[in-house]
């Protein structure tokens, strides 16, 4: 499958992790930006005595912190030498994402990744060989993508692939592969994912896409767990569905080499058309969701948009368009002023959409 991650030094969908060292109690805060005219405000959210012994994560696993608590839990059971310089640090750690919850853009991992990474760097456990017990690896990018997956899939009961964890710890434009990967075996019990990093290769420097958050918030667990039992149940419709998306993610890598975002647009409505077919039959009403479809269906018929394509799970979240590079701005307002239209009047919503509730218009209106 091909991937891309949005390189946070600049642009505001970003995670941002710190730690420093303190004297007195262990620190826990968590910051919001806000914006205000044209500047962006960094205000504290939350701030709470920073738990560090197991008994006490475990409590917190269930917590509102949970992300970065499961995140220490799992650098618990990853490496010993982690837990014994954390219990004797004095520390406080600071989080600050831009990235909406629930929104299909990988907020989740973006954190999780954030916190396991700046760890291993404070604590000098990154790429360090000469800390490690017996069957104990490195970290590296590679082991913090599987430890990522491992804090939502396991230490959390949030069903999540390997997609999001290594695209974020690995950046860039890639092709990926995660054959191999089915169970989610722990470490070494299964090949790593195989990370074709190509945009420093083809010399691409950006793809012109445009994101649009619906607003409508989903739990992408509920999607992946209904559709990984389906797949794993061998049924003959889902394998040959995946078959044809594995098929168009590798022909999609000669249109993009080529720079050919016609090409590729034509690949991502197969996708687009394929997934919503995958979806129903798994019993998702609307398919890749009502949000999704409707963001979709009004920004596509734009002689100037070659696609647009669902980022995460579906059920809500996010969608992205595949545009011409040359007329990012003018469709950009385009899109706003079509799905304004639509918002603000019930009348307008039915007659592009008969078949559709218009309770959906309330939702949009946070998009």
């Amino acid at each position: 499958m091909p991937s891309v991650a949005i390189n946070g030094i600049n642009n505001p969908l970003s995670a941002f992790f710190y730690i420093k060292k303190i004297e007195g109690r262990n620190r826990l805060k968590i910051y919001d930006v806000k914006r205000l005219a044209n500047n962006y405000v960094v205000c504290l959210k939350h701030e709470e005595t920073l738990s560090k012994s197991k008994k006490e994560i475990r409590i917190k696993l269930n917590g509102q912190n949970k992300l970065i608590y499961a995140s220490i839990y799992r650098f618990f059971k990853v490496s010993s030498y982690f837990e014994k310089i954390l219990l004797k640090s004095n520390i406080e750690i600071g989080l600050i994402s831009t990235i909406p919850k629930q929104s299909g853009l990988g907020g989740s991992a973006a954190i999780i990744i954030a916190v396991l990474f700046g760890f291993a760097k404070y604590f000098d456990l990154y790429n360090n060989i000469n800390r490690l017990r017996e069957n104990e690896f490195p970290i590296n990018k590679d082991i913090i993508a599987e430890m990522a997956t491992k804090v939502e899939d396991e230490d959390l009961k949030i069903t999540a692939g390997y997609g999001d964890r290594y695209v974020i710890s690995r950046g860039g434009l890639s092709f990926c592969s995660y054959y191999g990967r089915l169970q989610h075996k722990e470490i070494s019990q299964e090949p790593l994912a195989i990370y074709d990093r190509i945009d420093n290769i083809y010399e691409l420097n950006n793809v012109p896409i445009i994101i649009c958050y619906s607003g409508v918030h989903h739990q992408s667990g509920n999607v992946h767990r209904k559709l990984r039992r389906i797949y794993l149940e061998k049924n003959p419709i889902f394998l040959n569905s995946y078959k044809k998306l594995a098929k168009i993610a590798w022909k999609s890598r000669f249109a993009i080499m080529r720079r050919d975002w016609s090409a590729l647009g034509k690949y991502f409505r197969e996708n687009t058309k394929i997934m919503n077919y995958v979806m129903k039959k798994a019993g998702f009403k609307h398919g890749i969701g009502l949000a999704n479809n409707i963001l979709i269906r009004i920004i596509e018929v734009h002689l100037d948009v070659y696609a647009a394509k669902l980022t995460g799970a579906g059920g809500g979240g996010s969608v992205f368009a595949l545009v011409n590079p040359n007329k990012i701005q003018t469709i950009l307002k385009y899109w706003e002023d079509k799905l304004n239209e639509i918002i603000k009047s019930e009348d307008v919503f039915t007659s592009y959409f008969p078949s559709y509730p218009v309770e959906i218009i309330k939702k949009l209106k946070s998009a």
